[in-house]
């Protein structure tokens, strides 16, 4: 049998699935009709009985005097879908495609996004995941990620956090340990010189403090699949005075970085791994010392963005201190 008399049979099969309000028929009698010979036509009724199962577009029942199995159609959109399926089959064109293009996102969702290879995958794991929270996972890694931190003038203390465009959202530098890196701390200084504009590790005064491992099962944003990540934790410490970020990098609050469901610059945050970490480290993050000094003062539109009633109340004061001067003058040419 050629591939597209396959393919034409498998399409007839689907166009027959009795509609909801009719009577169910066995998926070896609609293989059968389909044009499958009696020798595959109970094989083929077993995949196409797994399919349809899997669909959720049918109602399966098993006759108790033949064992087989008897599907229809949940719905007038179920059999719809069936045989919308049916012409995706005869056209040769993929229901889902981009398939090598990784990334997801949270929706609303065009289209072209859901249809698209690593999205749909992500929507289907994530209702995976959500009725079953102990799902199994579909892969497992390794991930070292770095902490940074730093008191601000005028700010207090930061923490470095990068955008990941395959993921699009903000994460603590770091990923995924490869085959040829001989540790966590190795992976890390190789993800600092790649993630950090002009950075290359100074063993003269750069150091990696070991802070601890956690588990986390959640999904990939990178593929959309459920993952086991075990993520190892290091804070970068520095005599350094100065550390570009890039235009991928936001120094943040631990409040921004901590709270579940905030957002930098409109984009999410994956740091599930850090406050499972943080969960277990004395004081929290409040009692680690800043790993670095940076020099630079902060620009006028960030101390707006984050200080604006601190900001407002200096620029009061001057305004003051400038008008009782005026005062004083005015007052003492007068006189």
């Amino acid at each position: 049998m050629s591939s597209d008399e396959l393919t034409e049979r498998l399409a007839r099969v689907l166009e027959s699935v009795p509609e909801h309000d009719e009577g169910a028929v066995a998926t070896g009698q609609l293989c059968a009709v389909a044009g499958f010979d009696s020798a595959s036509a109970s094989a083929a009724a077993d995949v196409v009985t797994g399919f349809l199962r899997l669909s959720g577009a049918v109602v399966l029942t098993d006759d108790p005097a033949t064992g087989r199995h008897l599907v229809k159609a949940t719905s007038p959109a179920a059999a719809l879908f069936l045989k919308s399926l049916a012409a995706y089959l005869r056209s040769g064109t993929p229901l889902i495609d981009n398939w090598a293009r990784p990334g997801t996102a949270e929706p609303p969702y065009q289209p072209q996004q859901v249809l698209a290879g690593a999205q749909f995958l992500y929507v289907i794991e994530h209702r995976r995941l959500r009725l079953d929270p102990s799902a199994s996972p579909l892969r497992s890694g390794r991930v070292v990620q770095v902490l940074i931190k730093t008191r601000l003038r005028l700010l207090g203390p930061r923490y470095l956090m990068i955008y990941d465009r395959a993921a699009r959202q903000y994460q603590l530098p770091g990923g995924h340990l490869r085959s040829d890196d001989r540790d966590p701390l190795a992976a890390a200084v190789r993800e600092l010189e790649e993630e950090l504009p002009g950075f290359t590790f100074d063993a003269r005064r750069d150091r990696l403090v070991e802070l601890g491992e956690v588990e986390v099962v959640q999904q990939s944003r990178t593929y959309g699949a459920v993952t086991r990540y075990q993520m190892h934790f290091v804070q970068l410490t520095s005599t350094r005075r100065d550390l570009k970020a890039g235009p991928d990098g936001q120094w943040v609050t631990e409040r921004a970085m901590l709270d579940e469901g905030r957002l930098i610059r409109g984009s999410g945050v994956n740091t599930t791994g850090l406050r499972r970490l943080v969960a277990g480290l004395p004081g929290g993050l409040g009692r680690l010392a800043p790993g670095l000094m940076l020099g630079r003062r902060p620009s006028t539109a960030v101390l707006i963005r984050e200080k604006p009633w601190e900001l407002l109340g200096v620029v009061l004061s001057v305004a003051g201190i400038v008008v009782a001067v005026v005062q004083m003058v005015v007052e003492w040419g007068v006189g």
